[in-house]
């Protein structure tokens, strides 16, 4: 197997190993329940955010006992025959149901002809549905008249759930008010573990029932639907034909909400203002409340004054009267509007999903920015969905756990990525920093793809060596050298860096530094000419500089060879280099040292010369065989950026160039005297000595027939 593909394989296989371990991870904590919690925190949220007062159903209404009525017709409790007004006013409406939340467990402390005024108005409207308590304590059994109007009888072989708490007792309204409701339901509710009331028990178990007795939710919507077919309960679906309501393992039904009494989601009428439209049609008045806001309606009445309702806390509001709890739930049944827990194997196959899909798109993806991005896009993403499925389909899909699991796994695929690929990239890094510029290393660690192993490829090598070094070190003091060596390397190495250069060893006082690797530079050739220019450049400064602090006046001499050359790492098993190897880099160091023979400081070869000629400017020194080499190479002093040659220079090279074409054409004795014009220009110019000198040998004694000009380097 190819090693990057081997390789491949194996981060492949610890990917998904990270994300198959969250996974398990985040399976457990789902099944400990400690999640449980923030789960149902998160199902807040997005009722709190995309709950749609417009969903709600028109058909309900609230006919609320507020801080106005008790203000108008005196302190809670009411007389009982009040409620019979407000009864008769309704059914005269046309209400459709009339549903009190409010208990009438014991006589009125007034007068029981108000409880009789009461029930009679209920048995004469014949739609009024009232509450009853269940209890833990065992209670007196009702009176067999009483039991179709409290327990559902459903069909034969229905399964009745698993009731999460069994009954013993119940306490019902007054005799005389349980008979003349058309039904009658419990109103307890069940909090989830926060406290926070999110579903309804539409059924209940009391010990001694053999049928469940119905929540009042379950009563109303019985009777207002026009069911004619008997309810069942299959598995977690009960059924009040037409309508099929999903529960919860428990038997409960999740609520679905719209929105905050508060905000008005259902219009709610004062109470006193129906007494009062009451009174005023008895009178043969015209009615202040218009009786229409009622007809077809299914009313509630509740006390939303200060004591005379209970608080209860739910997903929009931390203080709700519980009728709210009761319409929000007969909304969802008469409307169809439900909201499902969605099933167990969405959770594990969501949470998997993501769970391998950030493990794997983190330690397989190449680009950093990518690694970064695909966390975000997933948890967006899979929000995005939850949102969908909760808006559009009424499905509640986990969100807590999946998106924690998603960042452990990110996080746990990042700290494996850092132990073991990132170990490799430090590796790396700390093998380039010091010698590399820091946005070529930076780009470097962006691009792992860049190969780092053994590569042919065309580089331009960079040999520099410091003129007359041994002389200098018997000068100084072995600290007075190392500082004054350490001085000139630094300044040498930020040269290169600052070209994008890889400084890749220091040979004592010697640098060899590689151009156009590991990170490709089209104009790398470009890029070693300027860095020898400027050290230079550089130099002559520190010259002066050392001069004043009484320290030998350094100077260096550079080779600089283009070809193709293997680089990448090297070595043995316990040591590794980068570093190139071949005959281009030989040329590039025996290019260093013959600068000496013709006294110059930067020697070129001739494909540095070839890719380089707009940009720098360079004149051709010799044809030359180094030691070595068979083939003669032709060499060039490079002198100075494109179009920087100052005038005198300028004339030299010109003059110099035309001795040169005499020596090549055998033409000495004129080459002669071009070489004592160049010279009269510039008496230090080390080339035009050189040719001066074997144009005099040849004058004394020409060259063979068979002369190719080419000269033979027998030292490095």
């Amino acid at each position: 197997m190819e090693p990057q593909v081997a390789k491949g394989v194996k981060k492949f296989l610890i990917a998904t190993a990270v994300g198959v371990i969250v996974f398990l991870g985040a399976l457990v904590l789902h099944l400990s329940g400690l999640f449980e919690i923030a789960e149902l925190k998160t199902l807040d949220f997005r009722f709190q955010q995309y709950a749609n007062p417009r969903a709600a159903s028109p058909d309900i209404v609230l006919v609320a006992i507020d801080e106005a009525s008790l203000e108008t017709f005196g302190r809670w409790p009411w007389p009982r025959d009040r409620h019979g007004f407000i009864v008769q006013y309704l059914k005269q409406a046309g209400a459709r149901a009339i549903v009190f939340d409010v208990l009438f467990l014991e006589p009125d402390e007034a007068s029981e002809e108000f409880d009789a005024a009461f029930a009679e108005a209920a048995a004469t409207a014949g739609n009024v549905f009232l509450p009853y308590q269940l209890q833990t304590e065992p209670s007196e059994p009702p009176p067999v008249s009483l039991m179709p109007k409290l327990t559902l009888m459903t069909t034969p072989g229905s399964s009745i759930p698993d009731l999460h708490q069994k009954y013993r007792g119940l306490k019902l309204p007054l005799p005389s008010l349980a008979q003349a409701a058309r039904a009658l339901g419990f109103i307890n509710l069940t909090a989830d573990v926060d406290g926070t009331n999110r579903r309804i028990p539409l059924l209940a178990q009391i010990s001694t029932f053999p049928q469940p007795v119905m929540h009042l939710t379950t009563s109303v919507a019985r009777h207002v639907t026009g069911s004619t077919s008997p309810p069942t309960i299959e598995g977690h679906a009960f059924s009040v034909p037409p309508v099929v309501i999903p529960l919860t393992k428990e038997g409960d039904m999740l609520l679905n909400w719209h929105g905050a009494l508060s905000r008005k989601v259902y219009p709610a009428y004062s109470a006193g203002a129906v007494l009062k439209a009451y009174t005023e049609l008895q009178g043969g008045q015209t009615s202040s409340l218009d009786p229409a806001l009622f007809r077809d309606k299914i009313v509630f009445i509740a006390g939303t004054a200060a004591g005379t309702y209970d608080l209860r806390v739910t997903p929009l509001e931390a203080a709700t009267p519980g009728v709210l709890i009761h319409m929000t739930g007969l909304d969802n049944i008469l409307t169809g509007h439900f909201m499902r827990q969605a099933p167990y194997w969405v959770f594990l196959t969501a949470t998997l999903v993501l769970c391998l899909a950030i493990a794997w798109s983190f330690m397989l993806l190449r680009q950093q920015i990518l690694k970064f991005l695909v966390m975000p896009a997933l948890a967006i993403t899979y929000y995005g969905l939850v949102v969908h499925a909760f808006k559009s389909h009424g499905l509640w899909l986990e969100l807590a756990l999946p998106e924690s699991a998603l960042a452990v796994t990110f996080a746990m695929a990042a700290s494996v990525e850092y132990l073991t690929e990132g170990r490799q990239r430090r590796q790396i890094r700390a093998a380039f920093d010091k010698y590399m510029a820091p946005e070529v290393v930076d780009e470097i660690m962006r691009h792992p793809e860049i190969k780092l192993g053994g590569e042919k490829k065309e580089l331009s090598i960079l040999f520099s060596d410091i003129a007359g070094f041994t002389t200098i070190s018997e000068r100084l003091r072995p600290e007075e050298l190392v500082e004054l060596l350490n001085e000139y390397l630094s300044i040498m190495t930020d040269i290169i860096r600052r070209q994008r250069g890889n400084v890749n060893k220091y040979l004592g006082d010697g640098i060899m530094a590689i151009f156009g690797a590991p990170l490709g530079e089209p104009t790398h050739a470009s890029l070693a000419c300027y860095a020898a220019l400027e050290s230079q450049e550089a130099l002559v400064t520190l010259r002066t500089d050392w001069k004043a602090r009484g320290l030998p006046e350094i100077a260096a001499r550079v080779g600089i060879n283009t070809g193709d050359v293997v680089v990448g790492n090297m070595g043995s098993q316990a040591r590794l280099e980068y570093t190139v190897m071949g005959d281009n880099v030989n040329l590039a160091s025996r290019l260093e040292g013959a600068n000496k023979f013709y006294d110059t400081p930067i020697l070129i070869g001739p494909r540095t010369y070839e890719l380089t000629q707009t940009d720098v400017e360079a004149r051709e020194i010799d044809r030359i065989r180094v030691k070595g080499k068979l083939e003669p190479v032709v060499v060039y002093e490079l002198l100075a950026r494109k179009g920087r040659l100052d005038p005198v220079r300028h004339q030299l090279v010109e003059a110099y160039a035309q001795g040169l074409h005499s020596y090549k054409s055998r033409d000495f004795e004129r080459a002669h005297r071009d070489f004592e014009a160049a010279l009269k220009i510039d008496p230090l110019d080390g080339p035009s000595k050189v040719y001066l000198r074997r144009s005099e040998e040849f004058l004394a004694a020409p060259p063979a027939a068979d002369w190719d000009g080419v000269y033979e380097l027998h030292s490095k």
